[in-house]
């Protein structure tokens, strides 16, 4: 299986309630390119399924090899893939060389804590001692990294507030959950909905500008506004520039922006106006619905990745 989630971890559940014993591997050190970030991880059942991917193809078979082992064993491992490696056969890309974590002491209450923190859409970091079994939960990064040991964070999944009309909410709404975003349309119109409707997709309709109420929003948040008519605007804007969400953008042309920050202006909004994006994504000539969804996709990464906390830390050796 190849998904690829920050929180992978809470899939241990699943697999335990099937019987299977299960292993969390992480991906705790690299040398040169790495096909994935640091923290990244793997879960691994004892009869050779896995989710989760750390090179690429490249060597999952070996890794899901030592997982078993070490469930066999009961004993959690480091293992390094690359030069130095007992696996003289596996060459990663590049020459790099890489360091996992084996660990086959999670239990069910940390992964449902992991769970059940991102369920209410909260971070939750696990501290592992790389020479032992002991974890440790962290809702605020102490000072110091407890010796020979590393954290990893569990962030809420991102999710994306689409406001408006017309062919470019479907496109961006399809191409976010491709992306792993949760994500809700908001309209007026209900062709609209009808077009966004789908797996992944919350849809909401709209009766009246005045009586709109921005969803809850947080951190892992991003709203973007693709109205024609523009009196939608002002209302919804005035609450999301006060939020917290990472990204806000908006459609139309600089001429319309221009008109939108002056309105904003008027409306007694200073500072919060620098945060809109507008005109909404990247400037990439987009000409058509799917073309537009990219770019705003891609000034959401960029935004967010700017930003973002690291998820994995580890303590000096």
């Amino acid at each position: 299986m190849m998904k690829c989630s920050e929180a992978i971890i809470g899939d241990l559940i699943e697999l335990r309630q099937e019987g299977q014993s299960a292993a969390l591997v992480t991906l705790i050190g690299n040398k040169g390119s790495s096909p994935r970030p640091l923290g990244s991880q793997m879960l691994v059942a004892e009869d050779g399924r896995y989710e989760g991917y750390l090179t690429g193809g490249c060597a999952e078979s070996v890794i899901v090899s030592e997982a078993i082992a070490a469930m066999t064993e009961r004993t959690n491992r480091v293992l390094r893939l690359g030069p130095g490696s007992p696996y003289m056969d596996i060459r990663l890309p590049c020459g790099a060389a890489i360091e996992l974590h084996i660990d086959v002491g999670i239990t069910d209450a940390m992964a449902s804590g992991v769970t059940e923190s991102l369920g209410a859409r909260l971070p939750l970091a696990l501290d592992t001692e790389l020479d032992g079994r002991r974890h440790h939960w962290a809702t605020s990064p102490p000072a110091v990294l407890p010796e020979n040991s590393f954290r990893r964070w569990y962030l809420p999944p991102r999710r994306l507030l689409i406001a408006g009309k017309g062919p470019n909410a479907p496109a961006l709404a399809n191409l976010a959950v491709a992306s792993d975003y949760e994500v809700m349309v908001m309209s007026p119109d209900p062709a609209t909905l009808d077009a966004c409707s789908g797996p992944g997709v919350e849809v909401c309709r709209l009766a009246h500008p005045e009586t709109f109420l921005c969803p809850a929003t947080d951190p892992w948040t991003a709203a973007v506004l693709l109205f024609h008519e523009h009196e939608w605007e002002s209302r919804i804007l005035a609450q999301l520039l006060t939020s917290e969400c990472f990204y806000l953008g908006a459609l139309g042309s600089q001429k319309t922006h221009s008109q939108r920050v002056e309105q904003l202006s008027e409306m007694g909004f200073d500072k919060e106006v620098a945060r809109l994006h507008g005109p909404v994504g990247l400037d990439i000539n987009a000409k058509t619905p799917a073309e537009i969804a990219i770019s705003i996709l891609a000034e959401m990464t960029q935004a967010y990745r700017s930003t973002a906390q690291p998820l994995f830390q580890r303590s000096p050796d």
